[in-house]
This record gives structure tokens, C-alpha cells and sequence, in this order.
């Protein structure tokens, strides 16, 4: 005993045999492509994420994460000064014309140490700018901004003979204390005076 299919249901099931036989159904077509188009948005989200996470001392062939090798810890965490006392000895260094000296204290036993290339190029920017601006006879700290209870910023500007420079120390506070974990240097003066109107005004 057999049951006859309509003519309208034998047209449709003929149509899906085509689209099976010759592989493009249409539904299929469309989510391959929402698939596609929702992997490439995840991969950028992602690629600018890292990218965010980058260090301002590094170039763009450091920006990979440490080694696993790199990370492990073989003893007790190592302890860094306070902010104010890391950047007192920094300047320290730089009144003395120590640029190596002033450099390799303030990083030591950071991540920032590891790049030794970027280390270095700071160095010989550092020594440039003195050389253009006149040595360093002090300091002065013009600003502390804490975020939450483990970040911390310290602008300062530098006493040079010909004209300051607006320094930036940017630290993370670890199981170690407080460890930089970025800076900036640039004679951003006019900037010091709009950021302390604003503040004013607020």
C-alpha cells in the first residue's frame, strides 16, 4: 500500500536533491560565511588585545610573551624599592651622568631587563637628550595617580640646564613590592599645565 505525495512536496524534495547533488544549499552557504566573518572578528579582538598589552620600551619584533622557562620562579620573588625611592635613585644615577647605571637599577629584576636591545636603545636616547638639553643637576615629582592598589604612575620632570623633561614611571605592585613596568620621556610640557587645569577645575 503507497501513499502519493503531493505535487507541491515532490517539486520541493526534487529542488533539495539538485542542491544536495551540486553541494550549494543556500542555508549551508550563509552560515559557512557567519562562521567565517565571526572567526576573523575574534582573531582581530584578539590581535588588538595584545596589542595592548604591549610595553611602551618595546619594538614591535618584542611583542611576544615570555618563555615558559622564562616565567618559572626558582625562589622567593625578588623585592623592589618603592616608586619614590626607585626614582629618587634613578635621577641620582643621572645627576652623576650614570645613564647605564640609572638604567639598570630602575629595571632590574623586571621584564622590562629582559629586552636588553630596548634597554640599550633607551640608554643611548637618554644620553642624546642630555646632550641636547643639558645635564641633569635634579628633579622634581609634579604628579602621583594611583589606580586601584596595584598601579601606580609618578610624572616628574627633569632639572636639565637648557630645558625640563617630563618623565613618566608607570609600576605594578607584585608579591615583590612595586616593580616598573613602563616609562615615557618627552618634553610634553605644555601638556603638565592642561592636565593640572583640569584638575583644578574638577
Amino acid at each position: 500500500m503507497g501513499f502519493d505525495t503531493p505535487m507541491s512536496e515532490t517539486r520541493e524534495l526534487s529542488g533539495l536533491a539538485r542542491w544536495l547533488e551540486n553541494g550549494s544549499i543556500p542555508i549551508m552557504r550563509f552560515l559557512i560565511i557567519v562562521l567565517l566573518a565571526a572567526g576573523a572578528t575574534l582573531r582581530a579582538q584578539d590581535a588588538d588585545q595584545r596589542k595592548r598589552m604591549v610595553f611602551s620600551t618595546t619594538t614591535p619584533e618584542a611583542r611576544t610573551s615570555a618563555s615558559p622557562a622564562s616565567a618559572v620562579q626558582t625562589g622567593p620573588p625578588a623585592k623592589h624599592p618603592d616608586p619614590a625611592a626607585a626614582v629618587g635613585a634613578f635621577f641620582l644615577a643621572l645627576k652623576a651622568g650614570q645613564v647605564d647605571a640609572a638604567y639598570e637599577g630602575l629595571v632590574k629584576n623586571t621584564i622590562i631587563a629582559e629586552r636588553k636591545e630596548n634597554v640599550n636603545d633607551l640608554k643611548e636616547s637618554t644620553k642624546k637628550a642630555l646632550d641636547h638639553y643639558g645635564p641633569v643637576s635634579g628633579y622634581e615629582v609634579v604628579d602621583t595617580l594611583q589606580v586601584g592598589s596595584s598601579l601606580l604612575r609618578q610624572t616628574c620632570i627633569s632639572l636639565n640646564q637648557d630645558l625640563p623633561l617630563r618623565w613618566r614611571f608607570y609600576f605594578f605592585r607584585s608579591e615583590g613590592g612595586w616593580k616598573i613596568v613602563d616609562m615615557r620621556v618627552d618634553d610634553g610640557l605644555v601638556e603638565l599645565f592642561e592636565e593640572a587645569g583640569r584638575r583644578q577645575k574638577n
